[in-house]
């Protein structure tokens, strides 16, 4: 049987939402309904830490978020441009063609994520990345502005996180 979250990891996850959704209150609405419906199946060990981070995971994925292998720079390049989309920002990879396969193996994700990183942060946002403790990297965009509630949540829900120039 899954553990109840108690009312301050309830409010913090429901503040999460918001936050990484930049304000966009229906799809906050969506994805904490979704969260609560996916919690309803996890494993009672699900609901702790970092755990809890791979039931958000399947919630947020390409919408909120991303989730890419260690070494798919182009899952992470087509991920991170859809979720500037809707920030009316685009990522200056340093190349013409972020396609181009040369390109692709003279690069990682970490390196691209703090790429992403510098770029999101003069346009007033913050990429952050949670430790998957795994060979995937994961994480989400929010105003840079809310930085510091942002570690307060993590705090609160037991997450690892840190800011894009910072990969795990």
């Amino acid at each position: 049987m899954v553990t109840p979250l108690d009312e301050d990891k309830q409010d913090a996850l429901h503040r999460f939402f918001a936050l990484i959704n930049l304000g966009d209150i229906a799809q906050s609405a969506a994805q904490a309904a979704l969260f609560e419906d996916a919690l309803l199946d996890a494993e009672d060990d699900d609901t702790e830490g970092q755990e809890l981070l791979w039931v958000i995971r399947e919630v947020i994925d390409w919408q909120s978020g991303f989730f890419v292998d260690w070494k798919d720079c182009q899952s992470f390049i087509g991920c991170m441009n859809q979720l500037c989309e809707r920030l009316d920002l685009e990522i200056d990879w340093g190349s013409e063609d972020p396609e181009d396969e040369s390109f692709l193996d003279s690069t990682s994700v970490p390196e691209l994520m703090e790429l992403a990183h510098r770029q999101l942060r003069v346009a007033g946002y913050t990429l952050w990345n949670w430790d998957t403790e795994g060979d995937a990297y994961g994480g989400w965009i929010t105003r840079s502005e809310d930085d510091e509630e942002m570690t307060d949540i993590a705090d609160t829900l037991g997450f690892s996180i840190r800011p894009g120039d910072q990969p795990y």
